[in-house]
């Protein structure tokens, strides 16, 4: 027997622009890692070790919690 819990959330503006912003990098690192993943083989471990040099070239990245990247 399966059981689901649903949880309605009601952020506040600040909140709202920050799930926003959370979402978009993390789009924009998946994105861009299917791309590097297109022209070369890159295990995860290989990917999340290469993380942090994204961040110098993109600083928008250091907005968000970098948990959400991984």
């Amino acid at each position: 027997m399966y059981k689901s819990y649903q949880f309605r959330i009601y952020p506040n503006k600040q909140q709202i622009i920050m799930i926003q912003k959370t979402f978009g990098c993390t789009r924009f690192v998946y994105n861009h890692y299917l791309e590097k993943r297109k022209e070369e083989q890159l295990t995860s471990f290989d990917m999340i070790k290469e993380l942090p040099n994204l961040y110098p070239e993109y600083p928008f990245l250091k907005e968000v919690d970098s948990c959400s990247l991984r």
